[in-house]
């Protein structure tokens, strides 16, 4: 590992990486008792058939093999690399009038926003997933004794009315009664922090998060484009000016955010399945889930072809990183890193 002191500094998606959390699947376990994931998976076309408990140990030896991987280019390309601490995620979570087990921590993203020079420790819906907070304590520790700001948001209760399924078709409605957002519903563009409105982020987020960061940086919502979850298999941010669409879920510029529909735009209008143990909980679209190293390169899936011959013709360096299970446990390049430092 390099040796420097931690820093928080990001303010977009493609500037020099120089510091990141990589996730870590070891003790991953699909929860029973969350009720948010349980709307989640009667929703869901593919995921309503997950099996729930642990993952298996053939799972997540595939997922750590490919992840160290990962680990060693990052570290290549001058990246100092942090790990979330392994936790037995089959273990109690309880919250209000939750029990239910927990999740895992393959997917950094998921719940630490790092935006300016502070982390903010994301108010989920996942019950589930509170006991990762956790898993990242000692890099927490570290984050603040280095003088970082490290926040945590107000957690929502969970309880049955806060997520209730509704419309035609069927989506969850979050209440308002307490800010509810991932961290991969948002998307750094220098001062501007893309809010993309789901199942997983309400209004109420978006307006603690505009208090919280201030007049430094602004909250712009997007709404009525992808009900699911998060946003970094819709849409990704591979330079100042450039852009990669999921055509799929965005069918036209105009659907875009003001701001955004001047720029470059790579429309991906199709992926490579990838394969799964028995039941997705990720779409084939999170092969776009790449991971920008610095405006001219990116981490991709090697079975991703077409994008990368795409990418290749735009001038972009493609470093090829396998993550053969990340229909699985649902985290491409993207999802399975959190950025605390790029230039």
């Amino acid at each position: 590992m390099l040796n420097r002191s931690m820093k928080i500094s990001t303010y977009n998606e493609y500037g020099k990486l120089k510091s990141v959390i990589l996730g870590r699947p070891t003790g991953a376990n699909w929860p029973t008792g969350d009720i948010f994931f349980d709307r989640m998976l009667q929703l869901s076309t593919y995921k309503k058939k997950l099996q729930k408990g642990p993952v298996s140990e053939e799972v997540i030896q595939e997922a750590n093999d490919d992840l160290y991987r990962m680990k060693d280019l990052l570290q290549d390309h001058d990246v100092k690399v942090y790990r979330p601490e392994p936790l037995d995620y089959a273990r109690t979570v309880t919250h209000a009038e939750h029990v239910t087990s927990g999740m895992h921590s393959y997917s950094a993203r998921d719940l630490i926003l790092t935006v300016g020079d502070m982390a903010i420790e994301c108010p989920t819906p996942f019950v589930s997933r509170y006991r990762e907070f956790e898993a990242y304590d000692v890099i927490k520790q570290e984050a603040m004794k280095d003088g970082c700001k490290w926040i945590a948001a107000p957690r929502a209760r969970m309880e049955d009315k806060e997520c209730l399924v509704r419309g035609a078709p069927a989506k969850i409605q979050l209440t308002e009664r307490y800010p509810i957002f991932d961290a991969a519903n948002i998307l750094k563009f220098d001062d501007k922090l893309l809010y993309l409105k789901t199942s997983t982020a309400n209004d109420a987020g978006a307006e603690w998060l505009q208090k919280v960061v201030g007049s430094a940086f602004e909250v712009i919502k997007w709404d009525d484009v992808y009900a699911h979850a998060h946003i970094d298999s819709t849409l990704i941010s591979l330079k100042k000016d450039t852009i990669m669409i999921n055509a799929s879920r965005v069918k036209s510029a105009e659907l875009l955010p003001k701001f955004l529909q001047g720029h470059r735009k790579i429309w991906v209008k199709d992926m490579a399945e990838g394969k799964f143990d028995k039941f997705p909980y990720a779409s084939k679209w999170i092969g776009m889930n790449i991971l920008s190293i610095d405006e001219d390169t990116v981490m991709i899936d090697p079975i991703q072809k077409n994008l990368i011959d795409e990418l290749t013709q735009e001038k972009f360096k493609c470093i090829m990183v396998p993550l053969r299970q990340s229909r699985t446990l649902g985290g491409g390049h993207h999802c399975v890193t959190c950025d605390l430092e790029r230039l």
